[in-house]
């Protein structure tokens, strides 16, 4: 195994689609040969086969209902592997990885870290932990204060139900954007009614 992994994590409006985009259009510029997957779950946009930033950015993508059809979809002179929305795959994404890599296939993936929760979403902690590179862009702060936005660095996703945030309890996976109930929040003001209180630290008298 020769070839490099390289994940970019943060919260929705960071732009990490950004960023993977220009990946791509750096190998491509190389002469790589680029293919780029993204799972059927995420049909955000109207025209599906492709993947968009929130800037207008875009390139055309592979459709795949799970991780193992990106092994069937593989064309046999791909040198550079570009998945988007990592963290909807299921846990074989992470032998998936491993597999493109062992083939000397460069991989560079996209995808949320933390769920609406604040908590590891799905398969990302795994495979970031395998990477050789990682990129974390980070978005702004939308949560009004005193009549005008926060402004700091946001590092986790708000998902808001009429207006409040959402429950604890409610399902993980809810596709959208921010006209359907998703925003950038900092730490200060990222709310998770029902969340579990940690323990407290422990203090010797």
């Amino acid at each position: 195994m020769t070839e490099s992994l390289k994940g970019i994590s943060g919260s929705m409006f960071a732009g990490k689609t950004e960023t993977l985009l220009k990946e791509i259009s750096r190998a491509e510029y190389g002469g790589k040969k680029v293919q780029v997957f993204k799972p059927e779950i995420d049909n955000r946009w109207k025209t599906e086969a492709e993947i968009r930033s929130h800037s207008g950015g875009s390139h055309k993508a592979c459709i795949v209902k799970n991780s193992s059809n990106i092994i069937d979809c593989l064309e046999p002179d791909t040198q550079v592997v570009a998945i988007e929305e990592i963290q909807f795959f299921d846990a074989e994404i992470v032998d998936v990885v491993r597999s493109l890599l062992e083939a000397d296939i460069r991989v560079v993936f996209a995808g949320l870290s933390l769920d609406f929760r604040g908590e590891p979403f799905g398969s990302m902690p795994t495979l970031l932990s395998l990477c050789d590179e990682i990129e974390k862009p980070t978005a702004v702060c939308t949560e009004t204060v005193d009549g005008k936005p926060c402004g700091a660095v946001a590092t986790k996703t708000q998902r808001l139900i009429n207006g409040k945030p959402a429950n604890y309890s409610d399902p993980i996976v809810l596709i959208g954007d921010e006209e359907e109930g998703y925003h950038a929040r900092c730490p200060k003001h990222h709310r998770v009614p029902g969340k579990p209180t940690p323990k407290p630290i422990y203090q010797s008298k």
